[in-house]
């Protein structure tokens, strides 16, 4: 009698006929139950993660967004930017477990979902899949922590200079934030990285209630307050809103490390109580920052804050602080698509020491930007405001689209729809967020 062997883990074996073809039985295969993650992260650390990637310093800026927007309209946009950010993580994530569950993987990052979608979709879009899949592997491994050092350099040698007399340049306090970021950037596990997301969070809702401390010191009043967007404010609004919650790049990062994924989508699930935790948030302190402030709103709001008081100085070092124990889930992204490129050519007993150089020789070469590049962060806007568009609807689109095709689309085709509607917004962000960008650059030269 000849001898079986189990399979390995993470194969199913499927029944055959005596003539050696597959039999057509449903599949049970559930690609959870075999992730191999040797550090997995739990739900509620995920949680913290998602909520800190979506929660930033920009949220000081919502206050003059409801200032485009008006009151009401602030009020619902917030709400909606908030369901389609987490409209677009359900689309990858779902749609990736489906891609897995169908062809027996563990687990797929995001380009490879958008391969593996576009290789399940219709001939005509076949080939595309691989060229997207380069696109998004270097875009997001291109991606840099430079605008965070640049920041948190910057604001530090405001707010010491000031309150010291000092005159370090911005390059010196770079240098001196290389250190701490040196350290932080070399841890590899996102688990290990919950404290830093953890106190990073504490800190910007830290930043808020002291903020709000000077908005309440008098009442506010409704009195000419705009409520409605007009047709030339209503593109700002839409820009600074979506893309202050848009965290998109850490989607798959972060469901692919949790020890119960199945936790990350449903109801309520971590995607969806984050971000309606964060609409409430931005949607109270945008309205009440406008109304406090009115038409006087600045970009910022610690800007309408008397500077010599010392409460702003702690807000700005704060944000500081908050976006440097921040660099280290934004760092992993673009580290762990590089090692994934190079560590089939490094021998194993070499691997501790090449991740070390590698993510040493990437920060090195993000500080030397922040050091040598003047006003790279503005030039880093312009893309953003091309790519963020294509990478955060677009791309979900087009994996909704393609795996669906022709004829899952639901009753009316609705979610094809659906889709096209999403699509004429992402280019609306896409064509006013790149002229907005422009006018910066332009304006930075003038």
């Amino acid at each position: 009698m000849e001898k079986t062997h189990p399979a390995p883990e993470g194969v199913e074996l499927l029944a055959v006929k005596s003539d050696g073809s597959q039999i057509t039985a449903p599949s049970q295969y559930d690609p959870h139950k075999y992730r191999d993650v040797s550090n997995p992260t739990s739900t509620l650390g995920t949680f913290v993660h998602v909520m800190k990637s979506a929660l930033g310093i920009g949220i000081l800026s919502v206050p003059y967004a409801f200032k485009n927007g008006g009151l009401v309209f602030g009020v619902f946009g917030a709400f909606l930017f908030a369901m389609l950010c987490s409209h677009s993580a359900h689309i990858l994530v779902s749609t990736s477990y489906k891609i897995c569950k169908k062809e027996r993987i563990p687990v797929l990052g995001f380009a490879e979902t958008v391969e593996k979608a576009c290789a399940n979709g219709p001939a005509s879009v076949r080939a595309l899949g691989t060229a997207l899949r380069n696109i998004i592997d270097w875009y997001l491994m291109l991606t840099t922590v430079v605008v965070f050092i640049v920041f948190v350099g910057t604001t530090l040698r405001e707010v010491v200079n000031y309150r010291t007399g000092w005159d370090w340049s911005d390059r010196t306090y770079i240098l001196l934030v290389g250190v701490p970021i040196l350290f932080i950037t070399q841890i590899r596990e996102i688990k290990y990285l919950v404290p830093f997301s953890a106190i990073a969070g504490f800190l910007i809702l830290a930043n808020i209630v002291i903020s709000l401390v000077f908005i309440f010191q008098e009442p506010l009043s409704l009195e000419n307050r705009r409520m409605l967007p007009t047709a030339s404010t209503v593109a700002p609004y839409m820009g600074i809103v979506y893309f202050a919650l848009d965290a998109t790049c850490l989607i798959f990062p972060l469901e692919n490390q949790m020890r119960h994924p199945q936790h990350y989508l449903g109801c309520p699930g971590i995607v969806n109580l984050n971000y309606l935790c964060l609409a409430i948030l931005y949607s109270f302190f945008g309205a009440v920052g406008y109304i406090r402030y009115g038409d006087d709103v600045e970009s910022s709001i610690i800007l309408n804050f008397p500077t010599e008081n010392v409460l702003v100085s702690c807000i700005q070092v704060l944000s500081a602080v908050a976006v440097l124990f921040s660099i280290g889930l934004i760092f992993y992204v673009p580290t762990e698509i590089a090692w994934k490129k190079l560590h089939a050519r490094v021998p194993k007993r070499w691997n501790g020491v090449a991740q070390s150089g590698l993510r040493l020789g990437m920060l090195a070469v993000n500080i030397a930007a922040a050091c040598g590049i003047p006003h790279l962060g503005t030039f880093m806007g312009l893309l953003g405001a091309v790519l963020n568009p294509l990478l955060a609807l677009w791309i979900p689109i087009v994996v909704d689209t393609v795996y669906r095709w022709p004829n899952d689309f639901g009753r009316l085709r609705w979610r094809l729809v659906k889709n096209f509607a999403l699509c004429c917004f992402g280019l609306f962000l896409l064509v006013t967020g790149t002229i907005s960008s422009v006018n910066n650059i332009i304006a930075l030269y003038n």
